[in-house]
């Protein structure tokens, strides 16, 4: 692997993702045939966000796409397909023309996770998409109901011990990112931790804002709003070093727990078969975009890192992070999902 593909690998990977094998990289590339024109783009395009509207990667969906229509001389539309944890949208763009006006704000959930835990998927997450660049990464928290008389992991892992089944973790769903990391925990630690999925984020979130569930594990991005409103109590940041925006929150790995060091990232992607003209012309734009440094603030204020990549450093990650999710869900030994989460 190139150096340059190495480093931006390492920046982002929080430790060592997921595919139905560890062959070398399938990733779709794009088409070098398919027709785009040289003026491309010439219309608005259109960015499907696979979730519901005002969460974390809603919200900087919508703010790159308007900065990527300043660059590219048309807006960007962005329409949001929520449902099956992200799996709802997903399928959608893997339908849509390779015309490159319709894209994907893709993420590791639909993308890496799910082909691990779910039985099937209305899309083939390696073969219907091709990487455009990634957007940004954020570490996972593990957070708390302020009311919880824990104020450390030692307490938490304490408290569960002496009520075995009685302390609960609020999940996105079931096969989700955040369950796999929750149960990676309980093992870990010893514990045994009662799982509470929801259809969602959001429906988590709020409850545990609420003190309705006792803990979750949430990236530090879509967190923060509540950490800081005293909603919500971070223990430990998932991640090889502290969050700047939480610089007295210690890593897992500080406790002893290097094996919990995840991230959540969210990308652009392109139905297979989009002209390699149209992937590079959106990638430069991206990285354009990325590259600027109110862009690179404002991603950084809520924790999580930008990420200007080229496409073949996109695949590069991606097939990293599927041999490293493959592996943290082969740990937890967890069930398939039959249906939607």
């Amino acid at each position: 692997m190139p150096k340059a593909v190495r480093i931006s690998v390492a920046m982002l990977l929080g430790c060592g993702s997921c595919s139905t094998s560890l062959e070398p990289s399938r990733t779709t590339v794009a088409s070098p045939d398919a027709p785009v024109a040289a003026e491309y783009p010439t219309h608005a395009i259109r960015l499907i966000v696979p979730f519901a509207k005002g969460g974390g990667a809603d919200t900087w969906g919508r703010f790159v796409a308007d900065k990527l229509g300043v660059v590219l001389g048309q807006p960007f539309v962005v329409e949001n397909v929520p449902g099956e944890g992200g799996n709802r949208g997903t399928e959608v763009v893997s339908r849509a023309s390779p015309d490159g006006y319709t894209l994907l704000l893709g993420s590791v959930g639909p993308l890496v996770v799910h082909p691990c835990t779910y039985n099937r998927l209305p899309f083939d997450a390696e073969n219907d998409f091709v990487p455009v660049g990634l957007l940004e990464s954020s570490p996972l928290l593990l957070l708390v109901h302020p009311e919880v008389p824990a104020h450390s992991v030692t307490e938490l892992v304490s408290a569960s011990r002496a009520d075995p089944g009685g302390l609960s973790f609020a999940t996105n769903g079931n096969g989700s990112p955040e369950q796999v990391v929750g149960e990676i925990f309980e093992r870990l630690v010893h514990v045994a931790l009662r799982d509470v999925p929801y259809d969602g984020a959001g429906p988590a979130r709020a409850d545990l804002s609420r003190g309705r569930v006792t803990m979750m594990f949430d990236p530090i991005k879509a967190a923060m709003s509540a950490v800081r409103d005293g909603k919500q109590r971070p223990l430990a940041v998932a991640d090889e070093r502290r969050a700047p925006a939480l610089p007295d929150v210690p890593t897992f790995r500080e406790l002893g727990y290097p094996e919990l060091s995840m991230r959540i990232w969210t990308g652009l992607f392109a139905p297979r078969g989009t002209s390699t003209a149209a992937v590079t012309k959106l990638n430069a734009a991206l990285r354009t975009v990325l590259e600027d440094p109110s862009v690179r603030d404002a991603i950084k204020e809520v924790g999580g890192t930008p990420a200007a990549m080229t496409s073949e450093e996109t695949n590069a990650f991606i097939d990293a992070e599927r041999a490293k999710w493959k592996g943290l869900v082969s740990d937890t030994g967890i069930p398939r999902v039959d249906g939607p989460i």
